[in-house]
């Protein structure tokens, strides 16, 4: 697959060793390292595709909804909360926690499906705007406290 960069935000534990990986397979003219970002934002409305690896550490990922707000297709691990964000195959695809193979098989897809990616990105759009912008979830916090005021039982 030609043309196409992977770029690489956020530090951890992993840094180096993914830094040193990097350079062994011979891709530093393809991926980049990005270190610590503070702006989010203008990094996420560079890219074409959102990647989510986490496996042990992750709730539900704000950044996979600050990339959904912005339209952007994902490719996430089913660890933790991303299935609740992501519906395989809707916005885009979760993979199997620690799967490299299955990882590189949703990236290729995308990658090589230009109308695949701006449907899933579409939907992703979407889905933020009618599940998870701030004003739904303030909605849905007032009906929590005003079923609660009217004795509504919420599993308790």
């Amino acid at each position: 697959i030609t043309g196409f960069r992977v770029l690489i935000a956020g530090t951890g534990s992993f840094e180096r060793e993914v830094a040193r990986a990097v350079k062994e397979m011979g891709v530093e003219d393809v991926v980049e390292m990005l270190g610590f970002r503070s702006d989010v934002a203008r990094l996420l409305s560079a890219l074409d595709v959102q990647l989510n690896a986490s496996y042990g550490t992750e709730a539900t990922s704000l950044a996979l909804l600050e990339g959904m707000s912005l339209g952007l297709p994902t490719v996430a691990s089913d660890y933790g909360g991303n299935p609740w964000v992501i519906e395989n195959g809707k916005e885009g695809f979760l993979f199997p926690s620690q799967n490299a193979d299955a990882l590189a098989d949703a990236m290729e897809r995308l990658i090589l499906d230009p109308e695949l990616r701006q449907a899933m990105g579409r939907r992703a759009l979407e889905r933020y705007q009618r599940e998870f912008t701030g004003e739904v979830f303030a909605r849905n916090t007032e009906k929590i406290y005003l079923d609660i005021l009217k004795g509504a039982n919420h599993g308790t």
